[in-house]
């Protein structure tokens, strides 16, 4: 009987020279995209794609197109503005957000810029033709929604062109991505709600108070003056005893709307609780402020406010508040000092502006130590 020859005891098998570095690949492609998933909002997904999709699949440029957004992210790694600027056109139009422009020259290139996703104006591509398609570049679609489109392109600038298993993975990846996004975009949409009124659609008071608190501490570290300002609707609770609460949402709905077309983009505007508003006017002096509440007063003076149970005319008094103060340690002491200004408002017959005066350093200092004695 022949006998089998067996391989020696130290001999052992190595592994097949195609399966390791597809491990790692697939390991690589796990983590990136955990890495994406996990990330909260958009500029973290863009920043965190740009910085490990080359580790795993060689590229030159990247580029992601919203078409709601209306913009362009997109990355290269010479950090050439006219790559840049030709991704961004090619993918516009792709979007249909785009039509064909006359020449213009590219703008220079920055240094300094960091590795992530940049965001390319729209007037840095107008040169392109219509028609001018990336060499060597893989395109995905981006599932957003019914509303939305989107584009991932990965592109290089040599004549390798994508293996199939790269195609796959960016497939995988673009997949995520969408995901991630329509993520990102709930998060910021429950956060925008948490931060929200629910009648008024302006600020809470939680989220009025955060604001507050950052606008004092910005004035008191780099000495800008803010001001505060306080309104509050007069004899409201005669709109609702005489008309019902149907009509009073409609006159506090009202009155925010007015408030807001009244002030700048950089003002910060909430609901303080019940009938009363908060406005917070960075880089305004107080003479500044009081004009704004003059004319504020007076526009609420003039409006009608109309609802289904009738028509409702009503004024507004209004406290001023100035920060950096020696009275105002606090956001806290900031908002009190405003709302005594608006007790005064009221206290002198309402439809009026009152301002907080602060004291000079000699007399608080005076004041302070009879105090302390």
């Amino acid at each position: 009987m022949a006998s089998e020859e067996l391989p020696p005891a130290n001999l052992q098998r190595t592994p097949d020279p195609q399966l390791l570095p597809t491990n790692q690949r697939l390991e690589s492609l796990h983590q990136l995209l955990a890495a994406v998933a996990a990330c909260q909002d958009e500029h973290d997904i863009l920043k965190t794609l740009t910085r490990r999709l080359p580790e795993l699949i060689p590229a030159d440029a990247i580029g992601i197109a919203r078409s709601r957004c209306e913009h362009v992210r997109l990355w290269s790694s010479d950090q050439s503005r006219e790559t840049e600027a030709r991704l961004r056109r090619y993918l516009l139009r792709r979007l249909g957000l785009v039509a064909p422009d006359t020449p213009q020259p590219a703008r220079p290139r920055r240094s300094g810029r960091s590795r992530h996703l940049s965001l390319v104006p729209r007037s840095g591509c107008t040169f392109l033709e219509p028609d001018e398609r990336p060499t060597n570049a893989h395109e995905i679609s981006l599932a957003l929604g019914q509303e939305e489109g989107g584009l991932f392109l990965v592109k290089r600038n040599g004549h390798e062109a994508f293996s199939e298993w790269e195609r796959q993975a960016l497939h995988i990846v673009g997949t995520v991505l969408a995901v991630s996004f329509r993520n990102a975009e709930s998060r910021r949409f429950q956060q925008d709600l948490d931060r929200c009124d629910s009648l008024t659609a302006i600020l809470n008071s939680h989220a009025f108070d955060g604001a507050l608190t950052r606008e004092l501490r910005v004035g008191q570290r780099y000495g800008i003056t803010a001001c505060l300002l306080v309104i509050g609707l007069d004899y409201f609770r005669t709109v609702n005893d005489r008309l019902g609460h149907e009509a009073g949402d409609h006159v506090l709905r009202s009155a925010a709307a007015v408030i807001r077309e009244m002030v700048r983009d950089t003002d910060i505007v909430g609901r303080c609780g019940g009938d009363t508003f908060g406005v917070v006017l960075p880089h305004t002096e107080r003479r500044q402020a009081c004009h704004l509440a003059e004319r504020l007063r007076e526009r609420i003076e003039r409006h009608l406010f109309i609802s289904r149970s009738g028509q409702v005319r009503i004024t507004a008094s209004m406290g001023v508040a100035v920060a950096p103060d020696l009275d105002v340690a606090t956001s806290s002491d900031w908002a009190t000092i405003a709302g005594s200004a608006l007790k005064e408002a009221k206290a002198q017959g309402r439809n009026c502006v009152a301002i907080h005066v602060p004291q000079p350093p000699a007399l608080a200092c005076a004041v302070a130590l009879s105090l302390a004695a």
